[in-house]
């Protein structure tokens, strides 16, 4: 015994046993289910499951185990086989002995291997016992529940090859190794092994079940058996990924699809080339395209990535239990990871993590800009595929693309796609582009796959890798092509460290699920309803990620030196607004990071030691007027833009609170009701529609009722002891909304700005990048000569969702001069709420 604890002590354990092991009945009989007998897995369960405390299995169904035990014992058994043998001319049979029924029902722990190659000859031919038909017969008998509970071991962590090695044909694959590989990688490599456990399946439940109650126990014992490998195929599927084809098997069949087949045929008849030049064309997209994922270089990049991460980042923080819920997920269909895009850092941090948690890399969606030599081939064997930014005029393309999305789905691998389309700027999130999902509903439509899991992904950074970058292009810089010289100049970024990486998975969203809630499973979709289909899928997921949002301290304590708009804001004034936030946080359930969740001080001085440092903000004495000194930051004026970025990570948690206080001050009275304030919310939710994204799921009126229960539970609202629905503002609740409010001041200003300019040019007297050139230089004058005070309201991006914005509300130009006017005095007045 002592020789197996230390052969298997190495072998890994996955954490959600226990979880799986807690939820079952008390008085529940556990079999562990293994797809194939194994006497390694036998033992190594017994012996780790032992050592973990855990029910281990001591009874094995059609598993002998005489050869490992005590030799006395052996002696024991052997004399009391020869003195039944002489009797009945047989062997004892543990099953019709009632040796089984006994240890059953005394609650022994099992376990069952599901397919054996003799075992099943002589079920079938022979009619020996099936101990899962024994089970079932058990179960129609006994008052307590038996679960079974598959469990599949691991050795390798890469998915099945189409063409195996050498080394795989004499040994075994590294997924189903021989004996002595096993045993290789059990010495040499113990943490390659690790033990994965489904969901456990209660035998009395299955046969109390509506379509299995008048069934026989012949035909129940075939459905579990067939239930319970599908189940454990699924499973290690989702933790290995599909096979691995070579690239020019994915490319044929790609080339070779009806659909493209039939477009490339009349393509090449309306161009009037030959078939033969459209097939040329076509595969020189694939090339273009195509990802050549490759297991064996994930798993070089891996060990590389693990040193990166470890020296740039002090740690990335996950839910566990969120991405067990995705792996159970995975085992239905291809996993959409849909992350919000900060850095280019995003796609090796989720995959990575994803790798180090038994899920294989996805497919990653990439922007032809960084296909650029050396590294596109890296970045093509990591999983990454390349598209261009628009595919306006090249339908041809497009079609393959689509082709190449199907392909990828129909293979099973799970994907990674940046629904805002491009990195944030601003740091909030934008606005969910359409298109790469329209192409993955068009495959799944055309049977690509039997189900799509969209998962919503946050990613927040303490201090964002590319910050130089944005803040360059916020203000009006061109944009640096990536290329390779200038990844060398970011090895400069391996001397800063950036503290921790927040990761946050949003809840699986099946669109099954959502075809089921709009009636539309199994109907034949027309294009529009496809359009709203899409449209709908991506304001869930961006409501989804804006609710995994994180509040870190950076963020935190960024919104609380800025709002108000002041150039020095003392430390009573600071912690005044840090306690509103974080109180109103408690009360809207928001997402916070650990260290504020543990006790924000410690943390919020951090963070204030961390903007010091990097000098956004100076440390001073100011005099109040009885003269006590107390302390005070001084903003750094050029480094506004940068605390603004890190203000707007968590702006989405403050902007019902910002509405709503707008609200509430518009009223400019300290008694109101709560539907008084619907009209105004309605009326800011509109314009700024181009800023942030709304709640799909909920009117205004919901959300206006909600903030307002929040702000009651921050002491700045108080319900009326008598008439229903009124409350009154408290004296330091209106500091409150004023701080609240002064989160969205920045884009007030900038769409005055915008306003400035549409008043002073023509219609169409300039495209988009001079318009956003001519707003940036009348920001910079207006915030000289005093017209505007806040050096963050001159963003690049800001202006560009004010000429979205304008533009569909009338204003295109100077000959617009009416709507001009009344937007300035809608701005001006909002504004003027904040700032009075």
């Amino acid at each position: 015994m002592f020789i197996l604890r230390r052969l298997f002590s190495g072998i890994g354990l996955n954490p959600e046993l226990k979880t799986t092991l807690g939820g079952l009945p008390d008085n529940a009989v556990i079999v562990y289910a293994s797809k194939t007998k194994s006497y390694f897995e036998f033992l190594c369960y017994y012996t780790r499951y032992m050592q973990a405390g855990l029910p281990c299995p001591r009874l094995g169904l059609d598993c002998s185990v005489r050869v490992w035990q005590p030799v006395g014992r052996m002696l024991r058994i052997a004399i009391a086989q020869m003195r039944f043998f002489l009797r009945h001319f047989s062997f004892r049979d543990p099953y019709r002995s009632g040796f089984i029924r006994d240890e059953i029902d005394r609650g022994t722990t099992a376990f069952l291997p599901l397919v054996e190659k003799r075992d099943f000859y002589r079920r079938f031919i022979k009619s020996k016992t099936d101990p899962i038909r024994h089970l079932v017969d058990l179960q129609r008998t006994l008052d307590r529940p038996i679960c079974i509970i598959p469990q599949l071991m691991f050795f390798s962590n890469h998915p099945a090859s189409t063409w195996p090695t050498l080394t795989d044909i004499f040994f075994g694959s590294p997924q189903k190794p021989g004996k002595l590989r096993r045993l290789a990688t059990l010495f040499r490599k113990p943490g390659n092994i690790f033990i994965e456990v489904s969901d456990p399946i209660n035998l009395k439940q299955f046969l109390d079940s509506r379509d299995n109650r008048e069934r026989s126990s012949e035909y129940l014992a075939l459905k579990l058996r067939r239930d319970l490998l599908s189940q454990i195929n699924a499973h290690r599927k989702s933790i290995t990924g599909p096979s691995i084809k070579p690239p020019e098997e994915i490319k044929q069949e790609i080339l070779t699809a009806e659909e493209l087949r039939q477009f490339m045929g009349s393509y090449a008849r309306r161009r009037k080339m030959t078939t033969f030049r459209a097939h040329r064309e076509a595969m020189g997209y694939v090339d273009e395209i195509a990802a050549n994922y490759s297991p064996a270089f994930i798993n070089i990049i891996h060990r590389v990535t693990q040193r990166l991460l470890a020296t740039l980042f002090e740690s990335v923080s996950f839910s566990s239990e969120a991405l067990s819920d995705i792996k159970r997920s995975a085992r239905k269909g291809p996993i959409v990871f849909m992350p919000a895009h900060k850095s280019h850092m995003d796609s090796l941090l989720l995959s990575f993590t994803l790798y180090d948690n038994h899920m294989p890399c996805p497919h990653v969606f990439a922007g032809k800009n960084l296909a650029f030599w050396p590294m596109a081939p890296l970045f093509r064997r990591v999983g990454a595929f390349f598209v261009r930014r628009s595919f306006k005029g090249a339908v041809f393309y497009a079609k393959v693309f689509s082709a190449y999305i199907f392909q990828v789905l129909k293979e099973g691998f799970n994907l990674a796609v940046y629904i805002e389309g491009t990195r944030s700027r601003s740091g909030k999130l934008l606005h969910p582009q359409l298109g790469m999902l329209s192409i993955l509903l068009h495959a799944y439509f055309a049977g690509a796959c039997r189900d799509l899991i969209f998962v919503p992904v946050f990613i927040a950074y303490d201090r964002i890798p590319d910050e130089g970058s944005y803040l360059h292009e916020i203000s009006g810089g061109k944009k640096s092509p990536e290329n390779f010289r200038q990844m060398l100049k970011a090895k400069r970024l391996l001397k800063n460290r950036y503290g921790k990486v927040h990761l946050n998975f949003g809840r699986p969203l099946p669109l099954s699920d959502v075809l089921a809630e709009q009636a539309l499973t199994g109907a034949v979709l027309s294009s529009k309803q496809q359009n709203s289909l899409c449209r709908d899928i991506g304001a869930r997921v961006m409501n989804a990620i804006d609710r995994q949002t994180v509040v870190t301290p950076q963020s935190l304590v960024a919104g609380a030196l800025l709002s108000g708009g002041r150039e020095l804001v003392s430390r009573k004034e600071l912690n005044f607004r840090v306690e509103a936030a974080m109180n109103l946080f408690c009360a809207q359930g928001s997402c916070i990071a650990g260290t504020l969740a543990d006790g924000h001080p410690p943390a919020v001085q951090g963070a204030l030691f961390h903007y010091q440092r990097r000098k956004f903000i100076q440390r001073v004495d100011d005099k109040t007027k009885g003269q006590v000194r107390q302390d005070a930051y001084r903003i750094v004026e050029n480094r506004r833009n940068a605390l603004d970025y890190y203000k707007n990570i968590s702006i989405c948690h403050f902007i019902p609170p910002a509405f709503t206080a707008l609200a509430i001050l518009e009223k400019d009275a300290f008694q109101f009701s709560a539907a008084d304030l619907h009209d105004t919310y309605r009326r800011l939710q509109d314009l700024f529609g181009e800023e942030f994204n709304p709640d799909p799921d909920h009117p205004p009126a919901y959300i206006v009722r909600k903030t307002v229960k929040a702000l009651i539970d921050n002491a700045i609202l108080v319900p009326h002891p008598v008439m229903p629905d009124t409350y009154n503002l408290s004296s330091e609740g209106f500091r409150k909304l004023v701080f609240f409010a002064g989160y969205v001041e920045p884009f007030l200003e900038s769409y005055r700005t915008a306003l400035v300019y549409f008043a002073k040019n023509r219609r169409n007297h300039h495209d988009k990048p001079k318009m956003l050139k001519k707003m940036l230089a009348i920001g910079n004058r207006m915030h000289r000569q005093g017209e505007i005070r806040l050096k963050e309201s001159i963003s690049k991006a800001n202006y560009d969702n004010a000429i979205a914005f304008f533009t569909k509300n009338g204003v295109r130009g100077s000959e617009d001069e009416g709507n001009v006017r009344r937007w300035n005095e809608v701005l001006e007045g909002y504004q003027n709420l904040i700032s009075r």
